[in-house]
């Protein structure tokens, strides 16, 4: 999940979406380190990937082929690599 979250927030290069209405906007995707209330180091995930409401009520589809593309671009080459 997190190697997958980096390749979108890559592909959303700065992208942002207006989460709240009046307030700023947040990036479209982000991964962020961060100590939790427990003290464990966590990745911190968040994303606002656009959907299809039709094909989400599709009784042939997987609710995750409703997701429609956040940009036309490739991730960064060293999330492609070894």
């Amino acid at each position: 999940m997190v190697w997958a979250a980096q390749c979108v927030q890559s592909i959303a290069n700065g992208q942002q979406t207006n989460v709240i209405t009046n307030s700023a906007a947040q990036p479209t995707c982000q991964v962020q380190l961060g100590v939790v209330a427990d003290n464990t180091n966590r990745f911190i995930v968040t994303a606002y990937v656009p959907y299809e409401l039709a094909a989400i009520n599709d009784p042939d589809e997987k609710t995750w082929m409703a997701a429609e593309d956040i940009a036309q671009t490739t991730p960064n080459a060293n999330l492609l690599s070894n």
